[in-house]
């Protein structure tokens, strides 16, 4: 009969890890379900993912006889990964060449030589992510401030545009004569001449008499 798992967290005093964080504590009962003691709660296999893409230290122990099943677990989730049409990171040649290597004697070397690898190659990738997210926010800034440049340059031609029609609108009903305006000049001039010319004509008139 399997023991029926706790509902409250267990006590339990793991070895602190490398950053001085005490390990969460990870029990796999005989159903094969994983319980997290430290939020008392059941999780599955993406939660210890979300916990390595995290850096979360944990341990993964077997509720029964209480070995470490860490690595057990993480080669469960990693042949999940592998078995997948795409998204591997073991291609065939690469599994082939591990294979080999079991009973080798330099085979002694390579999980140090693939850790050291993994850690040059995670600090590359670091320092690339920083580069590019520069790259990034200084294209991203860039844009923004031209965006903002061209948004300001669209207001000022409309504001001109407008203040130009709004000006342009009264002063042309008071600045620009309009023809009936520009005729009086005209005839008004024509007149007085032909009021000369009569005046004129009668004095010679009157001289003749």
């Amino acid at each position: 009969m399997s023991e029926t798992p706790k509902k409250s967290p267990e006590n339990h005093e793991s070895a602190p890890s490398q950053s001085g964080i005490s390990p969460i504590l990870i029990k796999k009962y005989p159903n094969r379900r994983l319980y997290n003691t430290s939020t008392s709660s059941y999780i599955v296999l993406d939660d210890i993912v979300e916990l390595v893409r995290s850096d979360t230290p944990f341990v993964i122990e077997d509720k029964k006889t209480g070995e470490d099943i860490t690595r057990s677990i993480l080669n469960q989730i990693i042949f999940e990964q592998e078995t997948k049409p795409s998204n591997f990171h073991f291609p065939l040649e690469v599994q082939k060449q591990l294979i080999g290597m079991y009973g080798d004697t330099y085979g002694q070397m390579v999980p140090d030589y693939l850790t050291e690898s993994m850690k040059l190659f995670v600090a590359e990738k670091s320092r690339m992510t920083d580069a590019m997210e520069n790259v990034v926010g200084r294209n991203t800034q860039a844009m923004m401030q031209f965006s903002q440049n061209l948004a300001r340059q669209n207001m000022e031609m409309f504001r001109k545009s407008w203040e130009m029609f709004g000006a342009l609108s009264p002063q042309q009903d008071k600045e620009t004569p309009t023809k009936e305006q520009e005729s009086k000049p005209e005839k008004s001039g024509e007149l007085s001449e032909i009021q000369s010319q009569i005046d004129a004509l009668q004095e010679r008139l009157k001289s003749l008499k």
